[in-house]
């Protein structure tokens, strides 16, 4: 489906139909009530042609969070071009899973990874424990093809 765009007077330009990718990443201490951090939401197209007007929203922040801005705009994001966009919370006192929303006039909807505010010790140290049970596997196996 082609879309058209009008520019000076009676000229149309075709705009075809993009995708985009969207991911979601968070910095510093968020664990308790008040604490503000910072969340990035990269912006990626990769579809063949160019983006228009893209909005990018955080979404799911419960009502007692502060995120500023509420939203973002990349007005032209060029075909394997990414953009980064800051969102700066201050959480309140119920947990959420975060994650990020993209539009384009041009491009359907998508949503990054999601994001459990607080990221509890117990996950992180569990998660690492499976990587290097892989890691220390894959050392094992690489080791005994050699001999």
């Amino acid at each position: 489906m082609a879309l058209f765009l009008l520019v000076g007077g009676n000229t149309a330009v075709a705009l075809d139909e993009t995708t985009l990718f969207v991911t979601l990443d968070s910095s510093w201490e968020h664990t308790k009530e008040g604490d503000t951090f910072v969340v990035r939401a990269d912006v990626k197209n990769i579809g063949e042609y160019p983006a228009l007007i893209t909005w990018i929203h955080l979404e799911n922040a419960p009502e007692d969070w502060d995120v500023q801005p509420l939203q973002h705009l990349i007005l032209v994001l060029d075909p394997d071009k990414t953009e980064s966009r800051f969102f700066v919370v201050e959480r309140g006192s119920s947990d959420a899973t975060i994650y990020a929303t993209a539009q384009a006039y041009n491009a359907p909807a998508v949503q990054s990874n999601r994001i459990a505010i607080p990221i509890h010790l117990f996950i992180v140290v569990g998660f690492s424990l499976v990587c290097g049970m892989v890691v220390y596997r894959e050392a094992r196996i690489r080791k005994k093809q050699e001999h």
